[in-house]
């Protein structure tokens, strides 16, 4: 084949994208099951701390060795090991349809809240025993007439 200048045209080569590598678990599993293991150079702090933060009772934690921000990676990493317990911990993405579900349960007990001047476990239970009438005249009750 020839191009436009009537030269024989190169071939392309095809190349290959870089594949993308996986992040290696290997230190939060380290910390949240109990195997010590030793610390490369790819120990990264913040993404630890971002990673741990999720899990419930953590954050706590978490945020004290933030305080601490210039030590050692060797110093976090044992810091964590040796502070948080040991069990397994899942976390299991949302979905869409999960998450408008709970934000609409949360919005009712705020209402709720709101118009019987209860705190969030009290409302909890009266949205257990308010019918779907009684929660629809609520809502008409303290609507301000924002824009949704």
């Amino acid at each position: 084949m020839l191009n436009v200048l009537m030269e024989k045209r190169k071939e392309l080569v095809e190349e290959k994208k870089p594949t993308k590598e996986r992040y290696n678990w290997r230190y939060e599993n380290s910390i949240s099951n109990g195997k010590k293991i030793e610390i490369d150079g790819d120990y990264s702090q913040w993404r630890i701390n971002n990673i741990l933060a999720t899990y419930e009772g953590l954050p706590l934690v978490v945020n004290e060795v933030n305080i601490y921000h210039s030590i050692t990676n060797q110093m976090h990493y044992d810091y964590l090991h040796g502070f948080i317990r040991k069990q397994k911990r899942w976390s299991k993405a949302e979905s869409k349809e999960e998450k408008n579900k709970r934000e609409a349960k949360e919005a009712l007990i705020s209402l709720i809240s709101e118009y019987y001047k209860y705190n969030n476990v009290r409302a909890k239970e009266a949205l257990k025993i308010l019918t779907h009438e009684q929660i629809e005249f609520i809502k008409e009750k303290l609507n301000k007439g924002e824009i949704k």
